[in-house]
């Protein structure tokens, strides 16, 4: 084989094929052998960026290469796609809303009955399901937050344990999951609670509950929109659902399921309250507080020049005030009430007779009478455009957390052989702040009666949910176990205290004379360490 035939051989398939149709084409044309071996190949692919045109002849081809070079049109880049850093949808975290946990396999219910057995007490049983609960659900900051303060309030305690230490790799090699999550728990049961015996403490699902959602829970967290609300008050009502899934505590099954029945309506009062602590007084009440002195009187600033262009409350106008005051007289005063009133305010004697700050439970709520709607909606009234009154029927209520009174031991004796006194009262307030308001909500307010006769709403202070109630597990928030002290050091007697002079710079070092026991008349520099008697 020659030379020519080994360097066709060394061509791709492609190339040798068309090489040999031109070989056959110009043999049989009698025409001389042409054909191209591999480096003719590859040097006609260099000179393809040499033109080969007449009029560039004479060119040097590496100039003309570096011309062709600099005339070729760049390629386009591809775009490259960015890939999303999300891997498939998040796992769950436990707490969406139609979450369920997955059913119990043989094996995990051989388990749970074995560490959930009723002849295990149950502060034991809590405490190992609460930590597998934590170990399955996947907290936020503040899904977190709001689990530990329900667990501090019920009576067990959050935090590291104390002289817990760390895990080894030994440890965590030898110890299943369980284990390795009830090692590293946050929460559990204090050993002063493990005693069975123990009366000091008393189970109570409900009643632990009702405390948590309507003191605590309003007091630490933001509670304004409906969806915050629901959103805390979820993760309790997973909790309970998990103790029963998992059949922990079958003995106060009744009271899970009541706690979860209150979660219910402490969806719907929390959000009810929140929006009556901002609705009431009422205009109606605002505009009596601004005609005889109470708390909204001079608060009015829309007169002035720089609140022209700003878009806020701005308070209530004595002329506003007047107008709604005596469209509410009309639709709800009696003859009475008028009788009074005419008589007060011709001798210019209407004024508050009685104020009072207390406690208050809504009883009953009328809203406007169809009359009274026509009254406020009549087109030649010049009251038209007001809001219509309803009545708010309420009564005293003794408040837990209000400070027992100053009382002597005979006027604590007499009132204790007496019933607590209920008072009665009726407000007018706005139809759209009643429909806020329900049967069975709290608060605190102050109150004042008019001379003739006529009791408003001055301030609300506070409102609470029907179930409201405050229970001894407040006090017991933050508190610890008191730690014994030792005695002071021999050489220091207890009746002595050190005292430090403070050394000023810039006076001068004058010895301090001390008289008394010890070395009498014995001198001190200033800024030494001095013992002298309490």
């Amino acid at each position: 084989m020659d030379t020519s035939q080994a360097e066709t051989a060394t061509l791709p398939n492609a190339t040798r094929t068309a090489l040999a149709e031109v070989n056959d084409n110009v043999t049989s044309s009698g025409h001389k052998d042409t054909t191209k071996t591999e480096k003719d190949v590859a040097r006609d692919g260099d000179n393809d960026l040499i033109d080969s045109d007449d009029e560039n002849q004479g060119v040097d081809p590496g100039d003309q290469i570096l011309q062709n070079l600099a005339n070729a049109e760049p390629k386009k880049k591809k775009k490259k796609k960015k890939k999303s850093g999300k891997k498939g949808s998040a796992a769950p975290t436990g707490f969406e809303e139609y979450y369920v946990d997955v059913p119990v396999t043989p094996e995990q219910y051989q388990e749970e009955k074995a560490i959930y057995d009723p002849s295990i007490i149950f502060s034991e049983r809590i405490e190992t399901a609460i930590q597998r609960y934590v170990a399955r659900r996947k907290f936020d900051s503040e899904r977190k937050d709001l689990f530990d303060k329900y667990m501090s309030y019920g009576g067990v305690d959050s935090g590291p344990k104390m002289f817990g230490g760390g895990l080894d790799q030994q440890t965590l090699e030898n110890s299943s999951a369980a284990e390795i999550a009830t090692m590293t728990a946050t929460n559990y049961v204090d050993f002063d609670k493990h005693d069975p015996r123990s009366s000091q403490y008393v189970v109570d699902f409900d009643g632990v509950l009702k405390g948590f959602l309507s003191s605590r829970l309003p007091a630490a967290f933001n509670m304004e929109t409906e969806q915050q609300i629901k959103s805390h008050i979820a993760v309790i009502r997973n909790f309970l659902n998990y103790l029963l899934h998992h059949d922990v505590c079958p003995e106060y099954k009744d009271q899970i399921d009541a706690a979860r029945d209150t979660c219910n309506v402490a969806e719907k009062q929390l959000f009810s309250v929140s929006q009556a602590c901002r609705l009431l007084p009422g205009d109606f009440n605002k505009a009596c507080s601004v005609i005889f002195g109470g708390q909204y009187q001079n608060t009015y600033i829309g007169d002035h020049e720089w609140t022209k262009d700003l878009n806020f409350d701005k308070g209530m106008s004595e002329d506003q005030a007047r107008r709604i005051f005596l469209a509410g007289l009309a639709a709800h005063g009696d003859n009475e009430v008028f009788r009074k009133y005419n008589k007060y305010v011709t001798k210019k004697r209407a004024r508050i007779v009685e104020n009072i700050s207390t406690d208050l439970e809504i009883v009953g709520m009328e809203c406007a009478n169809p009359e009274i709607l026509s009254y406020y909606n009549s087109k030649d009234n010049p009251v038209k455009g007001l809001l219509p009154l309803g009545i708010l029927r309420v009564k005293t209520w003794k408040n837990p957390e209000d400070p027992p009174e100053d009382l002597t031991e005979e006027e604590e004796l007499e009132r204790a052989g007496k019933p607590q006194e209920i008072k009665s009262y009726t407000f007018w307030v706005e139809d759209h702040v009643m429909s806020k308001l329900f049967v069975g909500m709290k608060f605190t307010a102050r109150v004042y009666k008019l001379s003739f006769g006529v009791w408003f709403l001055d301030t609300v202070l506070a409102a609470y949910c029907s179930f409201y109630r405050v229970l001894p597990n407040e006090k017991m928030l933050g508190w610890k176990e008191h730690k014994y002290l030792p005695p002071r050091a021999a050489h220091r007697p207890p009746d002595l205290q050190i005292v430090t002079r403070q050394e000023d710079a810039d006076a001068e070092e004058t010895p301090i004379t001390l008289s008394g026991e010890g070395e009498v008349g014995a001198e001190y520099e200033q800024g030494e360490d001095i013992i002298v008697e309490e």
